[in-house]
């Protein structure tokens, strides 16, 4: 078995042997897979400022359709009893009152006695609720 010293005359033999710098090819190879590296990096980057623009515009929008839907529910609150009254509705007492009318429908519904029967719309509320008859003749 060989001591240390000679271990280490081998050790220098061989890096004298070694080239001093990296062959024009060798060089060439780093930098393209440096610069393959790198791509990556920038389409991240390009990736993430897009989804930041699509959360931004979604936010913006959503604000937007938010104050747009408001504006209809304003002029459903002014869907009162004296307007109701006017159209000839008569307000039932069950009726929710403090809800708004937002996407109030009239249902026209025939009603059967033993005497005949007799027609009516009902005024219903988005919750399903009827709020409002009138008689039709």
């Amino acid at each position: 078995m060989r001591n240390e010293g000679d271990l280490k005359k081998a050790i220098e033999r061989f890096v004298e042997c070694l080239p001093r710098e990296a062959s024009p090819g060798a060089e060439q190879r780093a930098l393209a897979r440096f610069r393959a590296l790198r791509k990556p990096r920038s389409r991240v980057w390009a990736y993430t400022g897009g989804m930041a623009a699509c959360l931004v515009l979604s936010l913006i929008l959503g604000i937007e359709w938010q104050a747009s839907h408001s504006r209809p529910q304003q002029a459903a609150q002014a869907l009162s009893e004296s307007s109701l009254a006017a159209a000839g509705f008569i307000m039932l007492p069950y009726g929710q009152n403090d809800v708004p009318l937002e996407q109030a429908i009239i249902v026209r519904v025939k009603m059967e006695s033993a005497t005949g029967s007799i027609d009516a719309d009902l005024l219903v509320g988005q919750d399903g609720m009827a709020r409002a008859f009138r008689l039709v003749e």
